[in-house]
């Protein structure tokens, strides 16, 4: 796990010298504290920094940039590719010869050989950069899930990339203009879209894609490698539920004896939930005495599952880690906007802080169960929408819609039930409604007095695929896959993660796992009216304990609405809108919002986030 920033200029520059290249590098020196390593072109257009976690093949060997054959191909990485061991033995049958034991000399290797087509053959996270200076080219990637973050800037036949967008402002090659479609994606949905970052001038490269950019004409092409919605087009969900199970067994099995290989000492994060139980359960069949961690927030009840993660430790004879988050301090804020520099509305980032925080004291490496819910139909509102559509069916949808929009523009924000209501006027056939909506368009207008610039905004929605039309379930753990998931989770996972140095792995996201979810279990087995991760709790009731309860479900969260009654988190927020600028924001609007928050209102999540945006424009000091 690492952190990388380059570069390849139309023509070497002088303000582009090994100084900035070290500045730039240093953003991000918490994602790679182990060694700082760099490469630059005899003519000075190409530059290369890397900050290295060191995880597999610790030695010196495995330290990047990464240079093969006489540096016809130069590498940065940052990831792991759990099954290397298996590309390694089919390149040596191909005559490749290797120096190291690192992922990293397997993958250049592997490009060596197969050229883009290896991007297809990998399992694992990551995101790479590689030099290719016999084709002229350089070669962005992702992986196929979005674990770890690349962002790029095309501009004047150069391309500018890295691990964050710091670095990339530390190049100063932005304007840190805001794009203000993206902006009302965050405000609307709580993350920034798919290849679009919070800047105007840099972007995201999408997962599973890869980008080539060419030296001599300066264009880049950007080409999908792995195609679900392609694969989902011919699924075939005809198994009985007991071979599914088994199959499901044997994947996880697999995946989580994948990613427990390391030289460093390695952890698993145990909330007490389904997802993470199972892996621990699955893990311990072949190692002993793993190390769980736990938050628990004792002074707050509903928020506190460390009697159920303990269960689990106990009963696998797991050297156990509770950690107490009770008391929370929101200056948290201000040093959470400084490692989500692309931001977003999640305030499960800082239980994710704090836990990798205290993790990292004891391990390098640690174990998630992100993608359960996503996979298997692990979220409330499935059942919701379900039922939703089951009694629409009674009423016409102009009538419905009409209603729906007539409570829309009338309640207040954060009514509760006001998003139930919504649902109604959505047609749930062709349309996957906005579940975590934030603020709608006329909330956006409100809160920033550059009203001009936030005209003619829809409420957003995405529309399902042709192929799941009235597969409700299908359509929305795709969705949710393809972009809750992805730009949200696991942002939060990594940005929090990596902050303390610490790699966290999701056994769930294995390529072979997604498949199966996706082309092989049917939707009465993720979620129906009354059930949700139906499949997956069939295995949780054959490996876990009787006294297990697995039909609870607690999302990793803080009890946000409970913490704004303490005065300290109160004056902390009301400070921060006292002091914003008012020539972005309109503080009196804000402040109503904020004295509007009580009994009839569910506006916790909304005002944090608002306040959370205002530390990370004063931090990164946007353009608006």
């Amino acid at each position: 796990m690492c952190g990388f920033v380059g570069y390849k200029l139309a023509s070497p520059r002088k303000e582009f010298n090994d100084l900035m290249l070290s500045s730039a590098i240093e953003t991000i020196h918490y994602r790679g504290p182990d060694n700082t390593g760099f490469w630059k072109s005899k003519e000075g257009d190409i530059g290369l920094a890397h900050k290295r976690l060191s995880i597999i093949d610790i030695s010196s060997k495995g330290h990047q940039p990464f240079t093969y054959k006489n540096e016809e191909i130069v590498i940065v990485f940052n990831g792991e590719i759990y099954n290397f061991l298996d590309l390694k033995r089919e390149l040596t049958l191909l005559g490749e010869e290797f120096h190291s034991k690192s992922d990293t000399e397997v993958l250049v290797a592997g490009y060596s050989v197969w050229g883009v087509d290896i991007f297809s053959k990998l399992e694992g996270m990551f995101s790479l950069a590689i030099i290719d200076n016999k084709l002229n080219k350089v070669i962005l990637a992702r992986d196929i899930a979005g674990e770890k973050p690349l962002f790029y800037a095309h501009q004047d036949r150069s391309i500018f990339f890295g691990s964050e967008m710091k670095p990339l402002l530390s190049l100063d090659i932005s304007s840190k203009e805001i794009n203000y479609q993206t902006l009302y994606s965050l405000f609307s949905k709580g993350y920034t879209p798919s290849t679009k970052s919070i800047f105007s001038d840099i972007e995201k490269l999408d997962a599973a894609h890869y980008l080539e950019f060419n030296f001599k004409s300066g264009d880049i092409v950007i080409k999908k490698y792995w195609d679900l919605e392609d694969k989902i087009d011919s699924k075939n969900p005809n198994h009985d539920q007991e071979y599914l199970c088994d199959r499901l067994e044997s994947l996880l099995e697999s995946a989580v004896n994948k990613q427990l290989i390391s030289d460093v000492p390695i952890g698993m994060l145990l909330s007490g939930g389904v997802d993470s139980s199972l892996l621990v359960s699955l893990a311990s069949r072949n190692h002993k005495d793993l190390q769980t961690f736990n938050v628990s927030f004792n002074d707050y009840e509903g928020f506190n599952e460390s009697q159920h993660a303990r269960l689990i430790a106990e009963t696998y004879h797991c050297n156990h880690h509770e950690i107490e988050a009770s008391s929370i301090d929101p200056t948290l804020f201000d040093t959470l906007a400084e490692y989500f520099d692309d931001p977003i509305f999640d305030t499960s980032m800082i239980p994710t802080f704090l836990l990798s925080k205290a993790v990292s004291k004891h391990c390098k490496v640690a174990i998630g169960g992100d993608g359960g819910d996503e996979l298997f139909g692990g979220y409330p509102h499935y059942n919701k929408l379900l039922r939703i559509r089951k009694l629409s069916a009674f009423f016409p949808f102009f009538a419905r819609s009409f209603v729906s929009h007539l409570f829309q523009s009338t309640l207040p924000l954060g009514f509760k039930g006001k998003k139930t209501l919504e649902f109604y006027g959505t047609n749930l056939n062709l349309e996957y409604p906005n579940i975590a909506e934030f603020y709608n368009a006329n909330d956006f207008r409100n809160i920033f007095n550059k009203v001009n610039e936030f005209t003619n905004y829809p409420e957003i929605t995405q529309t399902f695929k042709n192929s799941y039309i009235e597969d409700l379930v299908a359509n929305a753990t795709f969705c949710d896959f393809n972009n809750y998931l992805k730009e949200d989770l696991l942002v939060k996972v990594d940005r929090a993660s990596m902050a303390n140095s610490l790699e966290v792995r999701s056994p769930f996201l294995d390529k072979s796992v997604i498949e199966f979810a996706f082309l092989e279990v049917p939707s009465s087995l993720k979620a129906t009216l009354s059930s949700r991760k139906i499949l997956l709790k069939e295995l949780a009731s054959r490996l876990l304990p009787a006294q297990f309860n697995y039909e609870r479900k607690q999302g990793f969260s803080i009890p946000i609405n409970k913490l704004l009654s303490e005065p300290v988190w109160s004056d902390f927020f009301h400070q921060k809108v006292s002091d914003s600028d008012a020539h972005i924001f309109n503080k009196d609007y804000i402040f109503k919002l904020i004295k509007s928050f009580g009994r009839y209102t569910n506006n916790g999540e909304r005002i944090a986030a608002l306040v959370f945006f205002m530390c990370w424009v004063e931090k990164y000091e946007a353009n608006f």
